[in-house]
């Protein structure tokens, strides 16, 4: 008798979980949040290697983020307004110079969200790919810096196309959702480039003021003025909470 009683209440239950699935084929939340980053691969390095062309010389930074989730059955698709700041600082080469850097990195991002339903709990992990359009921007300042006036310079405006992967967890707290998230962005999958944008009369300095993520196609290992040898890549890892509402 107690294992029939069980085993109706089973259905039942079911039939009800699906019913409420089936009613609420459409979700929508919206929020906003932020968080911390963290520069990775070559974007990361220290101010000698901004100097000598090899890495970018940031340092972590934090973020800002605008968030929107659609939901459609058993998977999610999610856009994203996304500001990171980063700096760097410190000496040009070994005991002499001075370089401040920041850069600011705007992205826009859409993907896919593949949420994990975990019965009776308020947690709702996932993971995530999304595609990104993003627009970098910053300055650099030089003091006491070899074959470099001093003075503090824009870097200019430059867009790339990222890729990222992601995880994170959803907490239903009634009324408000936690979104907390890691991912790892990939910000100049596409569109690198050795251009110089804002030309002066110091062609070394030219080659600090363009973003030049791509191989100076002048480059000679003698060179002062034609010194970045490789592409390099932008990545970072960023970290968010974000405060979700259900409309």
């Amino acid at each position: 008798m107690k294992k029939s009683l069980l085993y109706i209440l089973t259905v039942l239950l079911l039939v009800a979980l699906c019913s409420i699935q089936t009613k609420a084929q459409i979700t929508l939340q919206v929020g906003a949040g932020l968080g911390y980053s963290l520069p990775a691969g070559d974007y990361a390095g220290t101010t000698v290697d901004f100097y000598n062309g090899a890495k970018f010389g940031m340092k972590s930074g934090f973020n800002l983020n605008g968030k929107v989730r659609v939901g459609i059955r058993v998977l999610n698709a999610f856009g994203e307004i996304d500001y990171n700041a980063f700096s760097g600082s410190g000496e040009s080469e070994p005991g002499q110079g001075s370089i401040d850097l920041s850069n600011k990195v705007i992205s826009v991002k859409v993907g896919p969200e593949l949420p994990f339903s975990i019965p009776m709990s308020p947690v709702t992990p996932y993971i995530q790919g999304f595609v990104s359009y993003n627009n970098i921007t910053g300055t650099a300042e030089f003091k006491g810096v070899s074959d470099v006036p001093s003075g503090k310079y824009d870097i200019a405006s430059a867009s790339r196309i990222g890729l990222g992967v992601g995880v994170g967890a959803i907490i239903d707290l009634v009324g408000i959702k936690l979104d907390a998230n890691i991912q790892y962005h990939f910000i100049n999958i596409g569109g690198k480039e050795y251009k110089i944008e804002n030309a002066t009369s110091h062609e070394r300095l030219d080659n600090y003021t363009s973003l030049n993520d791509s191989k100076d196609p002048l480059y000679n290992v003698s060179s002062t003025d034609h010194f970045i040898a490789n592409d390099r890549g932008i990545s970072a890892v960023e970290f968010k909470l974000d405060v979700m509402f259900g409309l």
